[in-house]
Parts: C-alpha cells; sequence; structure tokens
C-alpha cells in the first residue's frame, strides 16, 4: 500500500505547463515514493526490565579506595568523615599509602586515623633507596640490585611490623608499584622473573621472620595489558603464590578482563590505581560518568574484588589537581560521588550477583547482596542525555521499598523518595547523564 506522503506527490499528466526540470523532479520523487512502498518503521530501542539473580552470585567485594601518597599526609576529621563515613561521606573503606625508600611513610597520621574508621590500609613501595639500585637513583627507573635484595626485603617487612606496632596493621602489602614501568618518579624495574624471585625469596620470608601473615599484593601492573605478564608466572611458581593473597593490576592501558587462573588460585583481583584521563580539568558530571564506568566495567567483567582510584587530595603544585577527588579548594568532584554510589553501600563482604547489565542502550547495572543483613544494592548508570525509564526485577527479595541515591550534574550522592516494589518490582525514571543506587533493607 503506497504511503500518504506518496499520494501527496502524484504524476503529472504530459502536456502541462511544467518544464522538463519540473518532470524530472516528479520522476525522482515517484521513484523515490515507489521503492519505500511497503517499508516498515525502525522498531523503538529495546528496553528489557532488569532483573535481579540473587541466588547467582560472583565475586565476594573488598572494598573501594584511594590513594594518600605523597598529597594527604594528615587529613582532618572533617576530611576523614568526608571520605569514609558510610553514613555522611563516601564510604571509603580501603587506603593505600606509600612506603618511601628509607621504609618509612609520610602518611601516618592519615592511616592511623582511617584504620580508626574501620578502613583497611595497605602500603605500597615505588622504589629501594638509590644507593640499592643499579641506577643509583630512585627515579628513572633502575633495577635492585641482587646482593640488595634481601635488605630491601627486610626493610619493607620490618614496615609491616612497625605499622602494626603504631595501631595499622596492613591488610596487604604490595612487592612494588607497577614493576615494569620506567618513569620520572620514584620507579623500579623487575621482570616478570625478578618478582617472582623477590617474592619467594626474599620478602616472603622476611615477613615470616616478623611473624606475620601479611598477603603480599602483586604484580600492581600499570595496566591489562601486562596484568597476565606478570601474574601468571607468580601463580606458577608454587612458593611465590603461597605469598601472595591478591593480585592486582592499574588501569592504564587495556580493558578489564576475567583473569581464570586467579579464581583457580583462590585468589582476589584488585584494581589498584586510574585517574580520569582529563585529570583535574572536569570535576564535573562527564568526569563521574567515565569513573562510573571504569567501576562498572571492572566489578561487571573483570569481576574485581576491589576498585581504588588514585589520590584523595590533589597535588598543591600541580593545578589542576590530577584528577584527584577533591579539587584544589577541597571540594569533592563528580567522579567523588560516583565512586560513593558504590564505596557507601557495597560494603566489604557483600556479593555481586547477577543482573542484566545493559537492559537498554546507555544503560548498564550491576547489583550486590549483603549475606549477613540481606540489604540489596542495585547501581544504575544512565550515559544517556534523555531520562530512561527502567523496569527492576528482584525475585526473592524479602523488601517493600527501595531508596535511590543519585549522582548528577545537580545532584550529590542526594537520596529521593523510597520506591514501593510490587509484586518484587519497581520501575524508576533514570535521570539523563546520572548514577543511581537502589538500596533496599529487608
Amino acid at each position: 500500500m503506497m504511503s500518504t506522503s506518496c499520494r501527496r506527490f502524484g504524476f503529472p499528466r504530459i502536456g502541462t505547463p511544467w518544464s522538463r526540470v519540473a518532470v524530472a523532479v516528479a520522476s525522482v520523487l515517484a521513484t523515490a515514493c515507489v521503492q519505500s512502498v511497503g517499508k516498515k518503521p525502525a522498531p523503538p530501542p529495546e528496553i528489557r526490565p532488569v532483573q535481579v539473580a540473587l541466588g547467582t552470585q560472583h565475586q565476594v567485594i573488598a572494598g573501594f579506595g584511594a590513594s594518600s601518597a605523597w598529597t594527604a599526609a594528615s587529613l582532618t576529621d572533617a576530611e576523614a568523615e568526608q571520605f569514609f563515613s558510610p553514613d555522611t561521606g563516601l564510604g571509603l573503606s580501603l587506603l593505600r599509602v606509600r612506603i618511601t625508600p628509607d621504609g618509612t611513610t609520610d602518611e601516618l597520621a592519615t592511616a592511623q586515623i582511617a584504620a580508626a574508621r574501620g578502613v583497611a590500609v595497605w602500603a605500597a613501595p615505588w622504589s629501594p633507596p638509590a644507593e640499592w639500585k643499579d641506577n643509583s637513583s630512585t627515579i628513572n627507573g633502575g633495577s635492585l640490585i641482587a646482593s640488595q635484595a634481601q635488605a630491601w626485603a627486610d626493610r619493607l617487612a620490618a614496615f609491616a611490623a612497625q605499622m602494626a606496632a603504631a595501631g595499622v596493621p596492613l591488610l596487604a602489602l604490595s612487592a612494588q608499584n607497577e614493576p615494569g614501568y620506567k618513569a620520572a618518579w620514584e620507579t623500579c624495574v623487575y621482570t616478570p622473573a625478578q618478582l617472582v624471585a623477590f617474592i619467594r625469596d626474599n620478602l616472603g620470608p622476611a615477613l615470616t621472620v616478623q611473624g606475620l601473615a601479611t598477603p603480599i599484593l602483586a604484580p600492581e601492573t600499570p595496566n591489562w595489558n601486562n596484568f597476565a605478564k606478570f601474574a601468571d608466572p607468580i601463580l606458577a611458581d608454587a612458593q611465590s603464590a603461597a605469598y601472595v593473597g591478591i593480585l592486582a593490576t592499574h588501569d592504564y592501558g587495556g580493558l578489564p578482563y576475567l583473569y581464570a587462573p586467579a579464581q583457580a588460585a583462590g585468589k582476589q583481583v584488585w584494581e589498584t590505581e586510574v585517574a580520569d584521563s582529563a585529570k583535574g580539568s572536569d570535576p564535573g558530571i562527564d568526569s563521574g560518568l567515565r569513573v562510573a564506568q571504569l567501576i562498572h566495567d571492572h566489578l561487571v567483567t573483570g569481576e574485581v574484588n576491589a576498585w581504588h582510584y588514585w589520590w584523595l587530595k590533589p597535588r598543591m603544585d600541580d593545578p589542576p589537581g590530577n584528577g584527584a577527588l577533591t579539587s584544589i579548594d577541597g571540594q569533592l568532584a563528580r567522579r567523588a560521588y560516583a565512586l560513593g554510589n558504590w564505596s557507601r553501600f557495597v560494603r566489604p563482604g557483600f556479593v555481586r550477583v547477577d543482573v542484566t547489565p545493559n537492559p537498554q542502550a546507555w544503560v548498564y547495572v550491576s547489583a550486590f547482596a549483603d549475606p549477613v543483613s540481606g540489604r540489596v544494592v542495585v547501581v544504575a548508570i544512565n550515559q544517556a542525555s534523555v531520562d530512561a525509564d527502567q523496569v527492576f526485577s528482584l525475585p526473592g527479595a524479602v523488601l517493600t521499598s527501595v531508596t535511590p541515591w543519585i549522582t548528577s550534574a545537580d545532584l550529590a550522592l542526594a537520596p529521593a523518595a523510597p520506591v514501593a516494589l510490587t509484586d518484587a518490582a519497581f520501575s524508576f525514571a533514570l535521570p539523563s547523564r546520572s548514577v543511581t543506587t537502589f538500596v533496599g533493607d529487608p
């Protein structure tokens, strides 16, 4: 059947006072109409209900964190509340501190205030002392001199013991920050074989001598592209594998993926550092949505147990701050609130559960449950510039309502009115360019 638009153009009668050009134009229009006869309109975009399968469980969540290295030696009580409180702040549950070449940390005060709030602290070295490296410098690469390996391992193990004595027992001790990367800041280059040997022959035994059961975290590669290159040899060596409890990588390249050998070996996988590519120049929702997508992809695709941003606070000598969670004036950026959409509500010990991860274009969903309290947390990102109506189904959940918490250009982890469940389901219009966390308690 011919469409209305085709009928409107009709065919001219030969001999009418139209010019040949007009006849040609009419002919083209007629041909186009003939080609459109019977053509169906494009179907609307598919929108599927989000199905939360509480009985299908994935990884246990160890937490969400950031680092105080170089920039946050001593947090104020107000700053600590802002970063660590699960009631009024972001609820970060992990803190990464730097071990200096002399085997101390400039961040002891921050580590102590974090530990007092129940935050788990772990530590990483960037470089041994210059005199223990083959380039005689703490910067620009260089490798640990073999004859100094035990001395460096003993210093790191002693650091862990000293932190415990200071009231900050370490959750983990990194063997080396970005072992395969040469940079203009503190670095130390290891080959995969050298890192295995250091863990197996030096650092692991040194921790044992100190009477510590602190698990080693490794390899903390710069990116996912190099992760397996270092992680595979660690797991292939029975002794190094026994000392390493956490396999970790940064996210400065490549895409997260499920590293099956870690699961087979009973090891956790952590993402331990990333900064927004726009750095501090964008404290707004654009950055917030980029960071939210990184978190989602690592949790759902990479099945990581923990996720870390880089700095809590910016470098004051390097505006606009290298993409820290706070700006130079101390205000939280939208990326911080987006992180809080997970860290405040998905607490250590929660389990990620199966969910429809991409129910419609530009919408991405992850879900979690607390085996102890029964709390259910669903986090939905809407990257689109329009609101997205979405249905959420939670069969088996003992919930009567969920409370949305929204981060957007206008809202900073702000609560909305509770949404009632009917037949274990609810619907919600996800605001444009936002992250929304739905929290349900039995």
